[in-house]
């Protein structure tokens, strides 16, 4: 049955998001990353540990393996239940939203994977290029929307906890209305909510910082 797909893809959204790009890139470099900054294992943080060398491949790894969770997973799922060309109306909805429900969790858990990898003892990073990229590869032009809101916040205002906290959110409000207006589907709304919830719990100490004026600044050199 397609919907038994529907775990399969929320594990292997996991696992490809688990994997710690930033440590891996960083190594290479003779840096561990989680010995600098913020100890993240993100594209900014890559930036502060190793520069601009490791911040690109860390930026695309992290965009490339939430975009290729949901991805994947919808492959999968239109090659091992091929469409059988005749359904009713009931059967017909059902496997769209399965699919729907499945490439939502593939992403949604590629990003708690990013934030809390099984592979470095469930820490990570805070999940905005991940989650960014996979908005795109979920819906594009939402995913779009995000990546202008992020990078208009973050020249604005220097700050990347700002910028990802804006993708979660931004993703997971925009969901909602296109939701809400019927040009949507459910298992997107649920998408941004866990796209939201992970970003704003990975931002814990970064939310405090603010409060206390010590955020960090990005600064080109």
């Amino acid at each position: 049955m397609i919907w038994g797909m529907v775990p399969v893809a929320a594990l292997l959204g996991y696992l490809l998001g688990a994997i710690p790009v930033g440590v891996l890139v960083c190594r290479l470099f003779g840096v561990d990353i989680r010995g600098v900054g913020s100890g993240r294992t993100g594209t900014t943080n890559a930036w502060r540990a190793a520069g601009l060398k490791a911040a690109i491949p860390t930026l695309i790894g992290d965009s490339i393996k939430g975009a290729v969770a949901v991805w994947l997973v919808r492959f999968l799922i239109t090659t091992l239940f091929p469409d059988p060309g005749v359904m009713d109306v009931a059967e017909a909805s059902a496997r769209v939203t399965a699919l729907q429900l499945a490439s939502a969790l593939a992403g949604g858990l590629a990003i708690i994977g990013h934030n809390w990898s099984v592979f470095l003892g469930f820490k990570g990073g805070a999940g905005g290029i991940t989650s960014a990229a996979t908005t795109m590869a979920i819906h594009p032009m939402v995913g779009s929307m995000v990546w202008l809101i992020g990078g208009v916040l973050i020249w604005w205002t220097r700050m990347a906890s700002v910028a990802t906290f804006s993708v979660g959110l931004s993703a997971f409000a925009i969901f909602l209305i296109l939701y809400v207006n019927e040009l949507s589907p459910w298992p997107y709304v649920i998408y941004g909510a866990i796209a939201l919830v992970s970003v704003y719990l990975a931002l814990r100490v970064n939310r405090a910082n603010m409060k206390e004026g010590k955020e960090r600044i990005i600064t080109l050199w």
